[in-house]
């Protein structure tokens, strides 16, 4: 094995301990405990270690706190995921999906991990997906399909 994966494992191996034993309320917070365990990490390193890992804000009592995903929970994440939508539109050629501020980049990697067959891809802002259908003409099934994979419906 690779020293870059045995790396990559031991501070998986880290944010799983700390995000399991400690209320983390952001990703700066969470650097500065990974620095004080010696790891040295950017916020977009950080970003895809807690995807890879389904690490999820929940709310709490105290605020938002990042959580482990629960393996297998699909309709519970589903439900956190449709929490964080405001709206599913569309024009003729693209459809928005208008999310709560900071939540639109986890919504667009849930939905391209779901491989929508009528979704070509997504782009996604602060608070603000685009999302391409893979044709034009079937739009409206597009937009359906996105509602359920987003457990809106």
């Amino acid at each position: 094995m690779s020293k870059k994966i045995e790396d990559i494992q031991k501070r998986h191996s880290v944010i799983k301990s700390v995000i399991s034993s400690q209320e983390i309320f952001n990703q700066t917070q969470l650097v500065k405990v990974l620095k004080q365990n010696g790891f040295k990490v950017t916020q977009a390193t950080l970003s895809r270690d807690l995807t890879e890992l389904g690490v999820a804000r929940v709310h709490t009592g105290n605020g938002l706190v990042y959580r482990l995903g629960a393996a297998g929970d699909e309709a519970a994440l589903k439900s956190r995921i449709a929490e964080e939508v405001i709206s599913v539109d569309s024009n003729e050629t693209l459809i928005i999906v208008k999310t709560f501020p900071g939540r639109a980049q986890g919504v667009a990697v849930f939905m391209d991990k779901q491989n929508g067959s009528e979704i070509l891809g997504t782009l996604a802002g602060d608070d603000t997906i685009i999302v391409i259908p893979r044709q034009i003409k079937n739009i409206k099934k597009a937009i359906e399909q996105i509602k359920t994979i987003l457990g809106m419906k």
